[in-house]
This record gives C-alpha cells, sequence and structure tokens, in this order.
C-alpha cells in the first residue's frame, strides 16, 4: 500500500537552495496548496485528495503589452508557438492554453499557459518532485525569454525601418532646397 503524501512531506522534499518563498495557501478544493518560487518563477503543488496524485503547476501570463503583441500579430504569434512548440513536447506533463475566464481555449484566444506535471503516490519522490518543478519554471522562463526575443527583433526591425525611412525623407527634402 502506498502511503498519503503529506504537506510536510512535500516541504521536506523541496530543496531550500533552489526553491523560495514556501508558502502553503488556501485552496478550498483542496487537501493542500504549497506555493513556492523557484528562479522567481511561481509555482504550486497542489494535493486535491488524500490518494490522488501531486499536482506540479505553474502558468506562464500572456498579460503584458510586450506578450499581448506578439499574440495579436498572426505572423509572431507562428513564430512563437513553432519556436515554443519543442519546450511543449520536452516538458513532463502536458500543457493547457487559457483564456481569461481560465477556460481552456485555442492558441489566437489564449491569456496564460499553463504546464501540469502529475506525480502519483506510488512514484513520488524528492526527485521527482524537484525534477518537475525545475522542468516546468525551465519552460515558462524559456516561453517568457523567446516572447521578450521575438518583440525585441520586431522593435529593432521597426526602428530600422523608421529610421531609412526618415532618412530617405530628409534627403528628399535636402534635394529640393
Amino acid at each position: 500500500m502506498v502511503d498519503d503524501i503529506s504537506a510536510d512531506q512535500v516541504e521536506k522534499w523541496l530543496d531550500d537552495r533552489v526553491v523560495q518563498d514556501v508558502e502553503r495557501t488556501t485552496d478550498n478544493a483542496a487537501e493542500y496548496s504549497i506555493q513556492c518560487r523557484l528562479s522567481h518563477i511561481p509555482l504550486n503543488v497542489i494535493k486535491e485528495d488524500t490518494w490522488g496524485p501531486l499536482r506540479v503547476v505553474g502558468r506562464a501570463a500572456f498579460d503584458t503589452e510586450r506578450t499581448a503583441a506578439v499574440i495579436a500579430d498572426p505572423d509572431q504569434r507562428y513564430e512563437l508557438l513553432s519556436r515554443i512548440g519543442p519546450v511543449f513536447a520536452a516538458t513532463p506533463g502536458f500543457y493547457t492554453f487559457l483564456d481569461e475566464e481560465e477556460s481552456s481555449t485555442e492558441f489566437p484566444n489564449v491569456d496564460s499557459l499553463q504546464f501540469e506535471h502529475r506525480i502519483y503516490p506510488d512514484g513520488a519522490t524528492q526527485q521527482e518532485l524537484m525534477s518537475g518543478l525545475m522542468a516546468i519554471a525551465t519552460a515558462i522562463k524559456y516561453v517568457q525569454n523567446t516572447v521578450a526575443a521575438i518583440r525585441r527583433h520586431e522593435t529593432e526591425t521597426e526602428t530600422e525601418t523608421e529610421t531609412r525611412d526618415g532618412g530617405e525623407g530628409e534627403s528628399e527634402s535636402e534635394e529640393e532646397s
């Protein structure tokens, strides 16, 4: 028989050299929920019922102007999806695109991206928990960095175009004088 995994056990398994700001949070639907940060990424370990799995959950929100601009532009949205697709395949568990109401949605309507890795009681170890937390934090950080790179590239391209167009306009004005 597999033992129940208590909140105390989960907290003991969290490596305090890697995980910070460990706090039990209130979630009426769960037996317990532990929030923590890994590399400034907020993550949750949730146990919904006594014999159920540990759910390791993290989200990448697309709620800033920068990310909204990427999602709104079809070319940038496609580039983002093609660049982060391998992360979906490599991250343990599964991912879900969520809209503003936190319902599952298609990528063009995404407000946030949720990664979830389930650890079942018969396989629960410190190694499995920490590996799940680190994999999800790494995936979220990769998504954030990819959005930033796409926006930076787009901003640089726009600036180069404006400079080039502005430079040509000045040359024409000077020639007319």
